[in-house]
């Protein structure tokens, strides 16, 4: 995200409010990263390959699924490190493998195509230096982005140029086109694809897209009781640490979560009871906080248009100026605290100048 200056506001301290929005989202996303890390682990991503490549899956063992290593340094000595690589045996031939390389995206990348493909080239010429690939071996490659942000996945993933060709010329031409990346995008209002109930992708699908502390809580107990067996605990602890660290974590966001030993120690009784003493007390304080909140709006009513205008400079530094005219516009007159929340809402979630002006309230 590209830094946001405002000249001059008219209000102060709600420019640096605002400012300091966007410094606790930056963290957020970083905890986000570290959480997808533990999220998507290797049987996790295993059951990715079997939703997306069912014949694909058909020939690999994945139960062998072994991690591999993730940070290469190149022959200029520089390095790179992703967030996921793992190795796959073929069933009918051991000395075969599938190599899968996953990264995870908080937001679209206009750049991810480039990324993945250099990430792909350093990994396998790395893996021939250091003895991890065999002389002449050619294992086949899977690289994956998977979407964990609130928007659409735009970024290009190398079918474009694929776009409106017959089936029979896409299947002539693939083979000399650039390495393409599978997208798995989470982000927005998708739905997701058919699967059994434990399938630990779709698990995982089903956490990241609860977006609410009530509604995580409630997911992530179920999940819990679907992955209930000892050979699943790290999972669960994937599943415990994305819920607190990517969401719940910030010293903002008013509920706290029973810690993952307590949950693994407790009965389902007293599991349930814990969740639900933290989901009503979450409730019972966004009340409170909601009524204080009225009553201060009355209070300073006159700082009104000094917040919308600054909205207004915060969108045109991040959108552009018709962007930014668009919300002044929606902002015309006497704009409630609610519009004016949600107006701060969008310049923060939105990632594209065209999804933050079709999301604007009429």
């Amino acid at each position: 995200m590209s830094a946001v200056v405002v000249r001059h506001p008219p209000d102060e301290p709600f420019r640096w409010s605002c400012l300091g929005i966007f410094r606790r989202m930056a963290t957020r996303r970083r905890r986000t990263d570290a959480a997808s890390k533990l999220l998507f682990i290797g049987d996790v991503i295993a059951d990715l390959i079997r939703i997306t490549l069912p014949a694909l899956a058909a020939e690999l063992d994945l139960d062998a699924i072994e991690p591999l290593p993730t940070e290469f340094v190149r022959l200029d000595r520089s390095k790179r490190i992703g967030d996921a690589a793992y190795r796959i045996p073929f069933w009918q031939n051991a000395d075969r493998s599938a190599i899968t390389a996953a990264e995870f995206q908080g937001g679209p990348d206009a750049d991810m195509l480039g990324r993945t493909q250099g990430y792909t080239e350093a990994m396998l010429a790395d893996f021939r230096r250091r003895g991890v690939l065999r002389e002449g071996e050619h294992p086949l490659v899977l690289p994956f982005v998977v979407h964990t942000g609130t928007s659409r996945w735009t970024a290009e993933d190398g079918t474009e140029p694929f776009a409106g060709l017959p089936a029979e010329a896409v299947r002539e031409v693939a083979p000399w086109q650039p390495q393409a990346y599978i997208a798995m995008d989470l982000g927005g209002s998708m739905a997701l694809p058919p699967g059994a109930a434990d399938n630990r992708f779709l698990a995982a699908a089903r956490l990241v897209l609860s977006r609410t502390p009530p509604a995580l809580m409630e997911q992530l107990q179920l999940e819990r009781r679907r992955f209930a067996g000892p050979g699943e605990r790290a999972f669960r602890q994937g599943m415990h640490a994305w819920v607190e660290e990517a969401v719940l974590g910030a010293a903002d966001s008013g509920v706290a979560l029973p810690s993952f030993e307590e949950l693994e120690g407790a009965k389902e009784v007293e599991v349930t009871y814990l969740f639900k003493e933290k989901v009503d007390r979450f409730i019972a304080e966004n009340r409170a906080a909601g009524l204080a909140a009225g009553r201060k709006e009355g209070r300073e009513e006159g700082t009104v248009t000094g917040q919308r205008d600054v909205l207004v400079s915060l969108a045109e530094r991040r959108f552009g100026s018709a962007a930014g005219q668009r919300l002044a516009d929606a902002l015309d007159g006497r704009p409630s605290a609610a519009l004016l929340t949600e107006a701060g809402d969008l310049i923060l979630g939105c990632e594209t100048p065209e999804e933050f002006v079709s999301r604007l309230p009429s």
